[in-house]
């Protein structure tokens, strides 16, 4: 079975960028490091919001190394789970 996933969105100005949660209210994100490998642990709605953002980021007018910092659960309360970073190519060594 085929299913389609449609998303349109503005384009914010270059380098910003914001994300609607669900009416619900229900995504649940988590990150941990487990046996040296990050993992991220999400609800279903928590992925649409997540893949949402991932577009959002692709499709926009980011510079190299634009980043979002995302907490727990989505919500600007919660501890920090997980940071998204731009890269051109692949990521830099340090």
């Amino acid at each position: 079975m085929k299913k389609t996933f449609t998303f349109e969105f503005e384009e914010e100005r270059p380098n910003s960028l914001s994300y609607e949660l669900s009416l619900e209210d229900d995504e649940r994100l988590e990150s941990r490091v487990e046996n040296g490998a990050p993992i991220l642990y999400l609800n279903r709605s928590a992925m649409l919001t997540m893949a949402k953002i991932l577009i959002k980021i692709a499709k926009g007018a980011h510079s190299e190394q634009f980043h979002i910092h995302l907490r727990k659960d989505f919500r600007d309360d919660g501890p920090d789970a997980l940071t998204i970073m731009l890269y051109p190519d692949s990521p830099k060594e340090n």
